[in-house]
């Protein structure tokens, strides 16, 4: 049963929180004498003595809240497992709720009995008048949670999908003749709204927010895990009003409505400072606006938590411990590169290095690094900005993006003179980015010489953990993976079943796939005898590089991604699938090759003894004159 509480308190509830850790021995009394002196500074600004501890690494909130609810005798809610009623949660002002670390669950025994909260601090008697002031309920039933998950319990019930005062809000947002004053009142139902849905979005770790403006409505959507979700709509008469706040934020005009802006917005949502880059794009029924939120270097993840595999991880690592050579990583847009590139920077950034980056645009600003940004219309572009780079004494170079001949030339001899550069390309995978700088005209012995490795990513969904179960492929999924039942024998496949937390999608954050390809020896001889890009998957499938396809399988098969996710994200390259190995050397050979590149050796398996026409691998018949195709030694 729940501490309950009436209105005259108690001796034990003016306990302190620090003298209750204390005494279940979460922290010493030299480390509750540094937290008051942290919470006394007036330059740290105030932290309650809970969030302090945590911040100093001696418990984490989990064991605060443990701490606290064995200390004074009331239970610990999982507020993760547990379904919170909107309704009742906003018996309290949401600032009031958010200030004091309070939750209302309902009541208990029906509308009489004692209203039930969950509390982060239940030593906080200011925090429990108040509670009893705005709700008028005497009696409190209190439960004790863990700080983080009663913040996400209190973002979730203030949602816009359950938030109907949001509803309201657009009630008033459908005065056109308010467009030119939405910024004269910061309590204005369309800022109050505008901040709904950046907080909302934060909330959810949204990467994008789509305002678009259709015939009769606007629809708001954000990209969440790399897929756009549907989140409200508003009525089409709001759309100019909501449309200027948002220009307004990011530093636009308001006026101009005929051509794309650009621009740059900060605002505060969920307790941090937020980046966000905005553009605007006329469309048929009104303009699009699309907002990209930026992640801080803070929350960066480090180089060993992207998804690279410990032998993957090793070669990159291998690569950028050199003083010298370029580094390319490749992938679509949205796959995760530029995340990648500052997780390697954070790697080797040290006081010794000079490191500057050329970007278009700067997405996350990083201290302790010269950022530059492209801006052509004054002749900054990526190969003048590279040109000028090079006479400020790099030690590390980024390149956002190698987009033309120029660029790639000058990295490419950038990393030959004694630099690193980093540095990212559009292809579909590890071998292509080698081809792409062939076919765009870069010198083969500058690409031989100067490459140290090229990696190919994406990135697939996670599982969501408070929803995660077993769960078996379906043979369809299995085939198109070219996978049979008995393969998954060892395997532990797991998917979520879908809750509150990840908006019933059964997903929640995303895990890097990679291919990883070191440019060694045999790679080298390869490209300067001027082979094409299946020749040199081939040489590549032979130096033992794990296609992307396999990292993603190996993912599923340890239930940190689903099969289904492999298929979706992943793709088979009829190049990578043909490749044979030779039978003398073992060496990468494609299957149109008659000899073997490394050893010399003849082919007997790429091509039929007998006609001479291609055969597959795993062929133990040519189907062209029914000749009887030798298998290789055994080893």
């Amino acid at each position: 049963m729940p501490w309950q509480t009436s209105g005259n308190s108690g001796e034990r509830r003016r306990r302190r929180i620090g003298e209750v850790l204390l005494e279940q021995g979460v922290i010493t009394a030299p480390q509750l004498d540094q937290v008051l002196r942290q919470q006394a500074d007036p330059t740290q600004g105030r932290h309650k003595i809970g969030a302090l501890v945590v911040d100093n690494g001696w418990a984490t909130e989990r064991q605060v809240a443990r701490a606290l609810a064995t200390a004074l005798h009331l239970p610990l809610m999982d507020l993760h497992r547990t379904q919170v009623d909107p309704s009742a949660t906003r018996l309290l002002p949401r600032s009031v709720a958010e200030r004091h670390g309070v939750l209302v669950l309902g009541r208990e025994n029906g509308p009489t009995g004692p209203l039930r909260i969950a509390v982060v601090d239940p030593t906080n008697v200011v925090a429990l008048d108040d509670v009893r002031m705005y709700t008028g309920a005497n009696d409190l039933a209190i439960c004790v949670a863990a700080d983080t998950d009663l913040r996400d319990a209190l973002g979730r019930a203030w949602s816009l999908d359950q938030d109907h005062t949001a509803a309201a809000l657009l009630d008033d947002v459908d005065s056109p003749e308010e467009e030119e004053h939405v910024s004269a009142v910061e309590d204005a139902p369309v800022v109050r709204l505008v901040d709904m849905i950046l907080t909302d979005a934060i909330r959810l770790n949204a990467s994008d927010v789509h305002v678009e403006v259709q015939r009769d409505k606007v629809r708001i959507r954000f990209r969440v895990d790399g897929l756009l979700r549907d989140v409200m709509t508003a009525p089409r008469s709001a759309a100019g009003t909501l449309i200027s706040r948002l220009k307004i934020l990011g530093g636009l005009d308001i006026a101009e409505r005929r051509r794309p802006q650009d621009g740059r917005a900060r605002f505060a949502a969920e307790g941090k400072q937020v980046d966000c880059r905005m553009s605007t794009l006329p469309s048929l029924h009104g303009e699009k606006v699309v907002l990209r939120l930026l992640m801080r270097s803070v929350d960066l993840p480090p180089i060993e938590a992207i998804g690279l595999e410990r032998a993957q991880l090793d070669l990159l690592l291998s690569a950028v411990s050199e003083p010298q050579g370029l580094v390319l990583i490749t992938g679509p847009t949205g796959s995760g590169k530029t995340s990648t590139l500052y997780a390697v920077i954070n790697k080797i950034t040290a006081p010794e290095k000079n490191i500057v980056t050329l970007e278009d645009p700067v997405e996350i600003a990083f201290p302790g690094i010269t950022q530059v940004p492209i801006f052509e219309r004054t002749g900054l572009t990526f190969a003048s900005g590279l040109r000028s780079i090079l006479r400020q004494d790099p030690d590390v170079i980024l390149v956002g993006e190698v987009r033309d001949l120029e660029t790639a030339e000058l990295a490419l001899q950038a990393s030959l003179t004694g630099h690193l550069v980093l540095s990212t390309l559009h292809t579909n995978d590890a071998v292509g980015a080698v081809a792409r700088l062939v076919d765009m005209g870069a010198q083969i012995f500058l690409i031989a010489g100067s490459l140290s490795v090229v990696i190919a990513q994406r990135l697939v969904r996670r599982p969501c953990t408070e929803c995660i179960a077993p769960y078996r492929p379906e043979p369809r999924v299995l085939d198109l993976l070219g996978l049979r039942q008995e393969d998954l024998a060892d395997a532990t496949p797991m998917r979520g079943r879908g809750c509150h937390l990840c908006g019933d999608s059964g997903f929640r954050g995303r895990l890097g796939v990679f291919e990883v390809l070191p440019i060694t020896n045999a790679i080298r001889q390869t490209l300067l005898t001027g082979a094409d890009e299946r020749s040199l998957a081939a040489a590549a499938r032979g130096t033992g590089m794990r296609t992307m396809r396999d990292n993603a399988l190996a993912k599923a098969m340890r239930g940190e991604t689903t099969f289904e996710e492999v298929i979706r994200v992943t793709t088979v390259e009829t190049h990578v699938d043909t490749s044979v190995l030779c039978t003398s050397c073992g060496g990468g050979m494609s299957d149109d090759m008659v000899a073997c590149p490394w050893c010399g050796a003849s082919s007997d398996r790429a091509h039929c003894g007998q006609c001479g026409k291609p055969l597959e691998p795993g062929w133990r018949t040519c189907p062209w004159c029914r000749h009887q195709v030798p298998m290789p030694p055994t080893p």
